[in-house]
């Protein structure tokens, strides 16, 4: 697991702290009962913050699962425009 991929998973721990790593690495907005309007927002805040990125909202409604908000994060550590 790379560095980037633990600090998606203490964002993620942020928002939904009865989750553990496994868990977090397996979570989507339909296996995750927290996993809100709400709760999407704020993590979208919380994955800004920590990464230091604005995440596109035309791209939001694709953050669907902690795998999605990964392979953003890579392509945009990458120099992509995910």
């Amino acid at each position: 697991m790379d560095d980037l991929e633990q600090r998606l998973i203490r964002s993620f721990q942020v928002i939904f702290p009865e989750l553990d790593d496994k868990q977090v690495r397996h979570a989507t907005n339909t296996s995750v009962a927290a996993w809100d309007s709400m709760a999407m927002v704020t993590l979208i805040n919380v994955v800004e913050e920590e990464f230091g990125i604005q995440i596109d909202m035309e791209q939001a409604p694709e953050m669907t699962s902690f795998e999605r908000f990964l392979a953003y994060l890579r392509g945009r550590v990458n120099g992509g425009k995910r």
